[in-house]
């Protein structure tokens, strides 16, 4: 018996580590444009405006065994926007409600974390002209395995989107340990992605 939930601990953490390798090549063609959430409009919306626009950022998602949301690295993401002149940013207290659940398809998972976050978008409208709303995926060794970002625009219509894992340089150079080091990585892959036309 108890070696049956042993295995079954060491099976989940090994799925969790296969989701996310196994994602290398899926994240390349899913960022390229191949069945991206992305929508044309949004994107060229959100860019055009870059600099002269609003963000609410909510709480960050930390996807582990026990989920929680960060109010600190919301706000540095927010400290970043507002720093970089990107836009006005206001810091949003309600925790997303994200009910997906870990699975081998990282794609998949964060298809489903933006259509939740674009549901509640839609019922809980903001004032701003964008939501923002970042995602860590935490493995069961403690250690971050994935990053996700979406900016929504106030229609809930995803303008911009970030998967990252060790696929990725961004993630792997840094070889991320913390929440903390996540909102590093994810800062820098904004730095690079939010430039204005």
């Amino acid at each position: 018996m108890v070696f049956a939930r042993i295995r079954g601990e060491i099976m989940k953490a090994h799925n969790k580590v296969g989701c996310i390798v196994a994602m290398g090549g899926i994240a390349t063609v899913f960022a390229s444009g191949c069945g991206s959430i992305v929508n044309p409009q949004a994107k060229e919306a959100l860019f055009q405006t870059l600099g002269n626009t609003s963000f609410t950022v909510f709480p960050t998602f930390v996807r582990a065994l026990d989920t929680s949301y960060d109010e600190d690295a919301a706000r540095e993401i927010g400290e970043f926007l507002t720093g970089e002149d990107l836009g006005d940013v206001a810091l949003s207290t309600e925790n997303v409600p994200i009910i997906g659940s870990w699975g081998m398809n990282q794609a998949k998972m964060l298809r489903e974390s933006a259509e939740d976050f674009a549901g509640y978008v839609r019922d809980h409208p903001i004032e701003t002209e964008y939501a923002l709303l970042a995602e860590y995926l935490i493995l069961g060794t403690g250690i971050p395995g994935g990053i996700h970002c979406y900016v929504l625009d106030a229609q809930g219509r995803v303008a911009h989107v970030v998967l990252l894992n060790s696929h990725w340089s961004a993630f792997a150079d840094a070889d991320p340990q913390t929440v903390e080091d996540c909102t590093g990585v994810l800062i820098e892959v904004l730095r690079d992605d939010l430039k204005p036309n």
